[in-house]
């Protein structure tokens, strides 16, 4: 069985193609805005990456080398920005 790809990585391949299209990766600061407990695993796994506490409750966060090869890269170059706006929740 196939393993559902979380929200939060729609949601950074989105703002990637919106925001920071032309952008290499590694150079974007402000990858994404999100509550702590929609993220907390990822920052816990390493898989996101902050300056942030979880007394913040809303936390700026930025992909790792990994999850950007692994998770967001590929979101990137094979969904289209409309695929990417339903998948994240923008768009029903």
């Amino acid at each position: 069985m196939a393993r559902k790809i979380s929200w939060i990585w729609y949601e950074m391949a989105r703002r990637k193609k919106t925001f920071h299209n032309e952008e290499d990766w590694v150079t974007i600061r402000l990858w994404g805005l999100f509550r702590w407990e929609d993220v907390s695993r990822y920052i816990k796994s390493g898989a996101l990456l902050t300056d942030m506490k979880k007394e913040n409750k809303i936390v700026w966060v930025r992909p790792s080398e990994k999850a950007w090869t692994t998770k967001i890269k590929p979101l990137v170059e094979n969904c289209s920005l409309s695929e990417l706006d339903k998948k994240s929740g923008w768009m029903s």
